[in-house]
């Protein structure tokens, strides 16, 4: 009767602990995709508002400081002259297209720690590159990452 309370106890601490051990890594996906899919959204985005823009404006523009603001120079689906703006609000990175919020590039669970824009140039052509930190939590479960992009402003080459 001894031997089979102990093979029934050794089984149940196997199962608690399989059972946490399956939670801790259903909450270690989460939060990883959470951080992927925030810096996925911004970085396609980004990438194809600047290669649609003619410019930036840099009185508007916050560069080479943290958190930044990148102001682009763009034209609206009518052709009229509009701007849209990428900027970080309580921990959130958020879009504005002519004037009006767009919301939020980032996820609930996903926090912006650094944000940082640059403007390069040369006489053949100009650039923006962009940084990136993102933590996200979930869980109890905290993932960090930077992610980092150069674009080319289409028409300056």
């Amino acid at each position: 009767m001894v031997i089979y309370a102990t093979i029934l106890s050794i089984l149940t601490i196997v199962t608690i602990n399989s059972t946490f051990s399956g939670v801790r890594s259903f909450a270690e996906f989460r939060t990883s995709r959470d951080l992927n899919s925030s810096a996925t959204s911004f970085l396609e985005r980004i990438t194809r508002e600047i290669r649609s823009a003619h410019g930036i404006d840099v009185a508007q523009s916050t560069l080479d400081a943290n958190p930044g603001r990148l102001t682009l120079l763009t034209k609206d689906s009518g052709g009229a002259d509009t701007t849209v703006e990428f900027y970080v609000e309580n921990g959130s990175l958020k879009i504005r297209e002519g004037g009006a919020a767009m919301g939020s590039l980032t996820s609930s669970t996903t926090v912006v720690t650094n944000f940082i824009v640059r403007s390069l140039s040369n006489p053949n052509s100009s650039a923006i590159k962009t940084e990136l930190g993102l933590t996200a939590t979930h869980g109890g479960v905290l993932k960090s990452g930077s992610f980092y992009s150069t674009i080319l402003l289409r028409g300056s080459y």
